[in-house]
């Protein structure tokens, strides 16, 4: 009876029925949901069976605690420059003028007050401090006479390139404080009006001070967007790093290429059980390179809450998207390693090392290439700079090429493998 159907109709003898086209499509997507759950059934067990490893649990406990105890070594006062100060005479003036300098000045100068003469020329001597001012006595009396030459003595250190630019704060608050003691005496003693009552000027001369003052500082000191050289008008946006931003954020870095090398070594240690070869050819290249990606993202997830809880996160969508490429970058780099390091021992003798010049040289907690400038065209070949430059004022462009490129180079060098 069927033979007889197919050939009075060869139309639906050539092509398959509905319901057979169902039934090819039900296990076209059941083979797909298949392929998926088992993909992430491995995804899991390699997961456990890494958390399972001390040396990896070892490296994702190493970021907290490099950051707890940047918290504890490095305060915000670390990262601003110090000024030291010394009065002669702790008088009503010399305490206006500390006012002054210590709670309205900005945010990256530390004045503070030495005990005496010498502990301020140790203090900059020793680099303690950037620079130091020495004021004398009665600087309120001498201001009025010819006796005001050498009122302030400023102690400056031989390497120091921040002496003209803190003169400019010290004399802007001396001003503040000074200038209308000057005004008052001009008119009062120094003019050709007489009858003038001493005590009505000083105050008239005061408040006039008091509301011309109000309007804001004789120098002021403005952000400048790293990105479009523009004058920051946000105040949210124009408020100063911290200290410790370049020091979490390197080590973060640093701490997610570190994993990803780490994930390497426990790929040369699952080929060499033999765990890759029981698995289809065209299914290898995959599962190593998700094999690389795994702990990268495990560190990528552990960076994430780092900087939050260090309260560095700033715009979700710039740091998931930069996060997100980082992590692209190392597991493609970690992959192209393999192919090209057949040696377990040869990578294990070079994390050391890579770690040690990304640290020196991208810069994180000091900058090298203030004394060898040469050092600048090496941070082209470290990783970690990529992720950084984007903090600094950077576009994402060129973490996001780095990217393509190595995932590039790496499915390259993954198509004989596939094909063996």
């Amino acid at each position: 009876m069927e033979n007889h159907e197919t050939q009075s109709n060869p139309v639906r003898g050539a092509f398959a029925s509905a319901d057979e086209l169902a039934s090819r499509g039900s296990d076209g997507r059941s083979k797909a949901r298949g392929a998926v759950r088992r993909f992430f059934v491995w995804t899991f067990l390699t997961a456990k069976r890494l958390l399972k490893k001390p040396s990896f649990v070892l490296i994702l406990l190493m970021l907290p605690a490099v950051i707890l105890l940047y918290r504890a070594l490095i305060t915000e006062n670390d990262g601003k420059l110090h000024v030291a100060v010394w009065f002669e005479e702790h008088d009503e003036l010399s305490k206006h003028f500390l006012s002054e300098m210590t709670e309205k000045v900005p945010e990256q100068f530390l004045f503070y007050e030495c005990e005496d003469e010498e502990d301020l020329y140790s203090d900059v001597a020793a680099g303690r401090a950037e620079c130091g001012y020495v004021f004398s006595a009665d600087m309120a009396g001498k201001i009025l006479t010819d006796e005001w030459r050498g009122m302030i003595t400023a102690v400056v250190s031989e390497r120091t390139v921040y002496g003209e630019f803190v003169n400019e704060i010290v004399y802007d608050k001396l001003n503040r404080v000074l200038s209308f003691k000057v005004v008052s005496d001009y008119l009062v003693n120094r003019s050709d009006i007489d009858g003038m009552d001493a005590q009505a000027v000083e105050t008239l001369v005061r408040d006039g001070f008091a509301k011309q003052m109000a309007t804001g500082p004789i120098v002021e000191y403005v952000p400048v967007d790293a990105r479009t050289g523009e004058i920051e008008t946000d105040p949210a946006l124009a408020e100063a790093d911290s200290v410790l931003t370049k020091p979490i954020r390197g080590t973060v870095a640093i701490f997610v290429l570190l994993t990803g090398l780490a994930g390497l070594v426990f790929w040369y240690q699952d080929d060499a059980e033999g765990r890759f070869r029981v698995m289809a050819r065209e299914r290898r290249p995959l599962l190593s390179f998700a094999s690389l990606l795994l702990p990268t993202v495990m560190a990528g997830i552990a960076g994430i809450a780092c900087l939050i809880i260090a309260g560095l996160w700033k715009t979700t969508g710039a740091e998931l998207a930069a996060m997100v490429l980082y992590v692209l970058f190392v597991a493609a780099f970690a992959n192209i390693l393999r192919f090209l390091i057949p040696s377990v021992h040869a990578v294990c003798a070079m994390i050391p090392i890579l770690t040690l010049i990304s640290y020196l040289c991208c810069p994180i907690l000091l900058d090298v290439a203030t004394v060898f400038p040469a050092i600048r065209y090496l941070r082209a070949a470290l990783l970690p700079q990529y992720y950084l430059r984007f903090f600094e004022g950077a576009s994402l462009l060129p973490l996001a090429v780095g990217t393509a490129v190595l995932l590039g180079i790496s499915a390259l060098l993954s198509v004989p493998e596939r094909n063996r």
